[in-house]
């Protein structure tokens, strides 16, 4: 029997840095907004941060001496007008903030939505696909508490009985996650452990 958890960040992914106006180091986030220059068919282009506490932004740099030829009109559309789905795209684009020399804060929060097949029959093991919908700081741990209702502790001595079989913790630690899909497999006393599957017949 294969579960699908569809893994969705909600909001921004934060970055740290000093605030010159607050003089301390802030949490900053994008403003939703997009700085575009252009001069003599040559782009630059940056994604405006805010910090949380004040009004001081700070540019992200996106592309960056770019000729107006080699970018996607969509994409040229999209910063023009700042759209929302583009901000969040280059809000989750890790190496971009790592170029800018950005320091990730926290985990963004996130939703996860469950899959099953039609026909649900009694299995004694579930093969779990976890499918990342966009990169971003999470753990397969925290999508595993977060599913299961279980502790750190109370998942480590699944994984140490094989009632959590082909993921290590070490694995289960890593933010390093990249937006493809995970699989491992959980036994039906894993899944059921802590909470209730309520099925609706239509």
């Amino acid at each position: 029997m294969k579960v699908t958890w569809v893994v969705t960040p909600v909001g921004y992914q934060r970055i740290a840095k000093r605030c010159p106006s607050c003089n301390i180091k802030r949490d900053f986030t994008p403003s939703g907004a997009f700085r575009v220059n252009s001069q003599k068919k040559v782009l630059d282009v940056w994604s405006i941060y805010k910090c949380t506490h004040c009004d001081y932004t700070w540019n992200i740099s996106l592309f960056s001496r770019l000729h107006v030829s080699k970018i996607d009109r969509q994409l040229y559309h999209r910063l023009m007008t700042n759209d929302a789905a583009t901000v969040q795209h280059f809000a989750s684009d890790i190496a971009m903030l790592k170029r800018n020399n950005a320091e990730l804060s926290g985990w963004p929060d996130f939703t996860v939505q469950e899959r099953w097949p039609v026909s649900i029959t009694t299995h004694q093991r579930f093969r779990v696909s976890v499918r990342i919908f966009r990169s971003f700081q999470v753990s397969l741990l925290s999508i595993l508490k977060h599913q299961l209702m279980l502790s750190t502790g109370e998942i480590q001595r699944r994984v140490e009985a094989r009632q959590i079989y082909g993921v290590t913790m070490k694995m289960l630690k890593s933010r390093k996650l990249k937006a493809v899909e995970y699989n491992f497999q959980l036994s039906s006393e894993t899944l059921y452990a802590r909470r209730r599957i309520d099925l609706t017949y239509r």
